[in-house]
């Protein structure tokens, strides 16, 4: 997994705003087409978490998300906003009525 400079720097912005102490943390969680990834605020690890890291900043991702997360990238969006690219396609397809957008 890569981690952009702008993508690190805007996540250090976000947990100091936060006046928490911790760290990214990358999981795997249940979407509507399966397996999805989900990103939140961690005050610590999870045991078998692995690390990743981008100069001085570490997110952690959990052993389960990450054969799903190792080729991508951790970036920023135009607007600023944190986004993961790179991210594998959803095996089968949507139900109808779905606004995933896959």
């Amino acid at each position: 997994m890569e981690i952009k400079d702008a993508a690190a720097e805007k996540l250090k912005a976000v947990i100091k705003e936060s006046g928490k102490t911790g760290f990214l943390r990358v999981f795997v969680t249940e979407g509507c087409c399966g397996p999805s990834i989900g990103m939140d605020l961690a005050e610590k690890a999870e045991p078998g978490d692995l690390e990743v890291s981008n100069k001085d900043f570490k997110i952690y991702v959990d052993k389960a998300a990450f054969p799903m997360v190792e080729k991508a990238v951790l970036d920023c969006d135009e607007q600023g906003d944190i986004i993961m690219k790179n991210l594998p396609k959803p095996d089968g397809g949507c139900s109808d009525g779905c606004s995933c957008g896959h």
